[in-house]
């Protein structure tokens, strides 16, 4: 699971390890669990949200969804919060910062304070767009950035959130061309196995890039790390962690990050 680029589905795991489909999806969760990080972000965080799933079936007998919030209001798309630590530096060396995301029942003020507040430190640094539940999180944190996405201002300096929407779009490219679908009473082990990945790279150097307008900017050039020394990091939150065999057949995991059966 490490090897790969953007994870394994149970299909795959199961021919690799000659075990059935469920015992496979049953060992993948098990090992995203031990992915899992607990510790809170902080220095500079990015926030943002985005949607998984997609459109629902249309039935004849259904009236026309309507437009704007009316028709949002018809969606089955799960609403996910997601949260990227900027790394320290852009020196040689340097590891890439954390990445989270959990599931929320809505956009609203409430949803978002629950997701972020058991996740980022109070003196931490944020930055987000100018979405209502933003601006009123920023309040309870040591400074908060934002840009103004309505405007056409995308990057102000160091202010931007580049990297988190990055990070969603990884998230949905995972989805989509590995796991094609997931629960969202799940979807927070999957989103452990991505944002641990995304946490394991280092700064090599760095490039001049130059925009279709001829404006030159500098990008940051990344390495992942060796899956060997991945495993060390994985093992070694891993400790603690008990699994055990539920009546139904499933697995039982005592943890403060997350569980399921």
């Amino acid at each position: 699971m490490l090897q790969s680029d953007k994870g394994l589905s149970s299909v795959r795991l199961a021919e690799a390890l000659g075990v059935s489909q469920p015992a496979a999806w049953r060992m993948g969760h098990a090992l995203r669990l031990m992915a899992a990080r607990e510790h809170m972000l902080d220095g500079t965080v990015e926030i943002d949200h985005f949607h998984l799933g997609g459109q629902p079936r249309k039935h004849p007998d259904d009236p026309p969804p309507g437009r704007g919030r009316k028709g949002q209001a018809n969606t089955q798309k799960t609403p996910v919060m997601a949260m990227v630590q900027r790394p320290n530096g852009v020196a040689p060396g340097t590891p890439a910062g954390d990445a989270r995301a959990a599931v929320v029942t809505g956009l609203s003020l409430r949803a978002a304070e629950r997701a972020v507040e058991t996740q980022i430190e109070p003196h931490a640094c944020l930055m987000s767009d100018e979405a209502k539940a933003f601006m009123a999180i920023g309040e309870s944190f040591a400074t908060h950035e934002t840009v103004k996405h309505s405007s056409r201002e995308y990057v102000r300096d160091a202010v931007h959130v580049n990297s988190v929407e990055g990070f969603n779009s990884r998230v949905r490219r995972t989805i989509a061309g590995v796991f094609h679908h997931i629960s969202p009473r799940h979807a927070d082990l999957y989103f452990h196995e991505i944002g641990f990945r995304w946490s394991q790279r280092i700064v090599t150097g760095q490039a001049v890039r130059k925009s279709r307008n001829g404006r030159e900017s500098m990008k940051t050039l990344w390495s992942r790390v060796p899956p060997a020394l991945q495993l060390m990091q994985v093992f070694r939150v891993a400790a603690g962690r008990q699994m055990r065999r539920s009546p139904e057949g499933g697995i039982t995991i005592k943890s403060a990050v997350a569980a399921f059966g």
